[in-house]
C-alpha cells in the first residue's frame, strides 16, 4: 500500500491489546474443539472413512521422492542428533554440516515423537497429523488479537489449517514445511507494529524478556524461509509504523525482533559455520545461483487457480493444463475460494486507497503485507535483486504463497465481521461462518488421499520386510555396501532410481550400517565414487578390508537393470544373492571372508 493509503487508518478503531496467552485461556473451549477436528478430519483425508476415525501411524503416508531423504533425517535426530551418524556412509560416516538448515524445532520433534513411538515412521506420521491443530490454535488466537468474532476465527483458522500448501508439500515430501504455525505470529507482530510501534511489552521484567528470546528462538527454529520471509513483514510493519507515526521507534524495534530472529538463525546455523571454518570448503553441496529465484519465483496465477487435486475434474484438468503449458509452474500456491476472495479484496483496497477511501487498520495489515510480499516475491520482483546484489541462497520464494495465504484468509474474516447486515443475527453470522468452512474445506481439499497413501504404504511394507530379512541374515552392526553409487544429497535420479532410495535401508534398520549418505564432496564419497569405477574383484577386496559383511544392488539404477553387475558379483563370490526383495528390484549377497 502507498503511504497514503496507510495514513488513512484510523487509530480509534484500534482495540485495546490482549496478549495472546489470555486468549489461549479465555477461548479454551473453540482451541479444543478446533484442535480435535483439525487432527481428525486430517486423518480421514489420508486414509478414507471411516478409516481415518483412527489414525494410522505405523506406515508411512508419503514413501517416495524427498520424503525419503526426510525419514533419513528424522532416523538420524531420534538416533543422536542429525549433524552426525556413523551407521551411514559407512566406514567415514556421515555428516550433514554441509547441508545448513535452521529446523532445530522439527528435528526436536521427531526426536522425541521417534523415542515414544520407537518408529521413525509412526514420528513422521504424527509430525504430520499434530502440525494441524498447532497451527488452528495459533491462528485462532491471532486472528482473535485483530478483534474478530469466534466463530470467524474458528473459520478462518480451519481453512489455513487445510490450505492446499499443507498436503501439497507433504505429498512432495517436503516435511520441514509443514509446521507453519509461525505465519499467524509475525502477523501479529505486525499488526502490533502498526497498532502500538512495537512487538513485545514490559521487557524490563526478566520473564517478559525470556518470553521474547524464547519466542525470537522458536520462529528461528521452522525453517530459514519463514523466519526470513516473517522477518520481511516485520521490516514492513515496522517502516510503514514509522512513516505514520514519523518517528524511528516502530523501525528500531522491527530491527530488533528481527535481529533476534537472525541470531536464533545462527544459533541453528553455528555448528555448520563452525565446521566449514575448520574444514576444506565443499563446492559440490547446496550452491545456488541467482537464476534460481527467478525459476522458483511467485505467480499470481498460480495463487488464483484450483488446487491440483480438487475434487472437480474439470477445474482439476485445467489446473493441469496450466502448469504442463506454462513455464515456472507452482503446484503448491493455490489460496483456494476464500483466499481468492480475500486476496482481491486486497488489491481493491489498494485501488480504494489510491483515491482516498479510508480501510480499517487490521484490514490494511493484512493488505499491506500481502501486496509487499507478492512485490518482492512475484517473477522479475525485487527478489531477483536480492539475489543479484545479496544471495542466492534464498531461492524458493514461491513458498511466501502461505503468508499470503494467511493475510488474504485474514482478509476475508475481517469483510464478514466487518459486514453489519449478517452481524446484526449471531444465527446468520454462525450459519455464514459454517457455510464459508464447508465450502473452503471442499474446494481446498480432495476427497481421499487414501490411494496414495495407500500405495506409500505398500512400498514401505515391501522395503521394511526386505531389510528385516537382511537384519535377520546378519549379526548386529554389520555394514552393507550399496550399488549404484550416487551421490548424496540433492542428486537427481539415476536411470529409474530416485535419488534418495538407497537411503531407505538406514531408515528401516536398527542396527545395521550402510555405505549410502556421505556428503558429496567430502572423504567418504570420494572413495565410494572412486571404487565404483573399479572392477567387481577389486571392489570385493577393498571393502571386505574396510569390513563390510554384504552387498545392497538397486536394479533400477542399471541400464540393464543390474543383469551384468549381479552375474559378476556373483561369479567373484561364488555365489548368487541370498535375498531378493519381493518386487524384484533389489538383490542382497552375502560375504563371507
Amino acid at each position: 500500500m502507498n503511504s497514503q493509503a496507510t495514513k488513512k487508518i484510523s487509530d480509534e478503531s484500534i482495540p485495546v491489546e490482549k496478549g495472546l496467552l489470555q486468549y489461549l485461556i479465555s477461548d479454551w473451549r473453540w482451541l479444543i474443539l478446533g484442535a480435535i477436528f483439525s487432527f481428525q478430519f486430517a486423518s480421514i483425508l489420508l486414509m478414507g472413512w471411516p478409516n481415518g476415525l483412527v489414525p494410522s501411524i505405523r506406515l508411512p503416508y508419503v514413501y517416495a521422492g524427498d520424503a525419503l531423504f526426510f525419514h533419513w533425517m528424522a532416523q538420524r535426530s531420534i538416533e543422536g542428533w542429525y549433524f552426525i551418524n556413523e551407521r551411514s556412509g559407512f566406514p567415514f560416516g556421515s555428516t550433514t554440516y554441509d547441508f545448513p538448515n535452521s529446523d532445530a524445532g522439527s528435528f526436536l520433534i521427531y526426536k522425541i515423537l521417534g523415542n515414544l513411538t520407537g518408529s521413525v515412521f509412526s514420528a513422521v506420521d504424527l509430525y504430520f497429523l499434530l502440525s494441524f491443530p498447532v497451527i488452528f490454535i495459533t491462528a485462532f488466537i491471532v486472528l482473535r488479537s485483530f478483534d474478530i468474532r469466534k466463530i470467524y476465527c474458528a473459520m478462518a483458522a480451519i481453512l489455513f489449517a487445510f490450505a492446499p500448501f499443507h498436503f501439497s508439500r507433504l505429498m512432495y515430501g517436503h516435511d520441514l514445511y509443514l509446521w507453519y504455525f509461525g505465519i499467524p505470529l509475525f502477523f501479529y507482530y505486525g499488526k502490533n507494529l502498526i497498532y502500538y510501534g512495537q512487538t513485545h511489552w514490559g521487557l524490563r521484567k526478566p520473564r517478559r524478556l525470556i518470553s521474547l528470546l524464547f519466542v525470537a528462538f522458536l520462529l528461528s527454529s521452522f525453517g530459514i524461509y519463514y523466519a526470513f520471509f516473517g522477518a520481511i513483514v516485520l521490516l514492513v510493519c515496522g517502516i510503514a509504523s514509522s512513516f505514520k507515526t514519523v518517528t524511528f521507534r516502530p523501525l528500531r524495534n522491527s530491527l530488533l525482533f528481527c535481529v533476534l530472529i537472525f541470531s536464533g538463525c545462527v544459533l541453528n546455523l553455528l555448528p555448520s559455520i563452525v565446521y566449514r571454518q575448520t574444514h576444506a570448503v565443499n563446492h559440490e553441496v547446496a550452491q545456488r545461483v541467482p537464476l534460481q529465484t527467478e525459476v522458483y519465483s511467485l505467480k499470481i496465477m498460480t495463487l488464483l487457480l484450483p488446487q491440483p487435486d480438487h475434487r472437480v475434474e474439470a477445474l482439476r484438468s485445467f489446473t493441469a493444463m496450466y502448469n504442463s503449458t506454462f513455464p515456472l509452474a507452482n503446484t503448491t500456491a493455490s489460496l483456494g475460494i476464500v483466499g481468492v476472495i480475500g486476496f482481491l479484496a486486497i488489491l481493491l483496497s489498494v485501488g480504494a486507497g489510491l483515491v482516498q477511501k479510508p480501510i480499517g487498520p487490521a484490514f490494511g495489515v493484512a493488505a499491506m503485507v500481502v501486496v509487499s510480499l507478492l512485490l518482492i516475491s512475484t517473477v522479475g520482483g525485487f527478489n531477483v535483486l536480492f539475489a543479484i546484489l545479496v544471495t542466492p541462497l534464498i531461492r524458493g520464494w514461491d513458498r511466501i504463497s502461505i503468508f499470503i495465504e494467511f493475510g488474504s484468509i485474514l482478509a476475508f474474516c475481517l469483510l464478514l465481521d466487518g459486514c453489519a447486515r449478517i452481524n446484526r443475527s449471531s444465527f446468520v453470522a454462525s450459519l455464514c461462518a459454517i457455510v464459508a468452512t464447508i465450502a473452503g474445506l471442499w474446494d481446498q481439499t480432495p476427497s481421499s488421499y487414501r490411494s496414495v497413501v495407500a500405495a506409500g504404504s505398500a512400498a514401505a511394507a515391501v522395503d521394511e520386510e526386505f531389510i528385516h530379512q537382511i537384519e535377520a541374515s546378519m549379526p548386529p552392526e554389520s555394514a552393507i555396501y550399496q550399488l549404484p553409487y550416487m551421490r548424496f544429497p540433492d542428486f537427481g535420479p539415476l536411470q529409474k532410481l530416485g535419488g534418495y532410495e538407497l537411503a531407505t535401508g538406514f531408515t528401516n534398520s536398527k542396527t545395521l550400517r550402510w555405505s549410502f549418505g556421505g556428503m558429496q564432496g567430502r572423504e567418504g564419497d570420494l572413495f565410494f565414487r572412486g571404487l565404483a569405477e573399479k572392477s567387481v574383484p577389486e571392489q570385493i577386496v577393498a571393502i571386505q578390508n574396510l569390513g563390510f559383511s554384504g552387498i545392497y544392488i538397486d536394479r533400477r539404477g542399471f541400464a540393464d537393470r543390474g543383469v551384468s553387475i549381479i552375474d559378476d558379483f556373483s561369479r567373484a563370490i561364488g555365489s548368487a544373492p541370498i535375498l531378493e526383495r519381493s518386487d524384484g528390484n533389489v538383490v542382497f549377497f552375502k560375504l563371507t571372508h
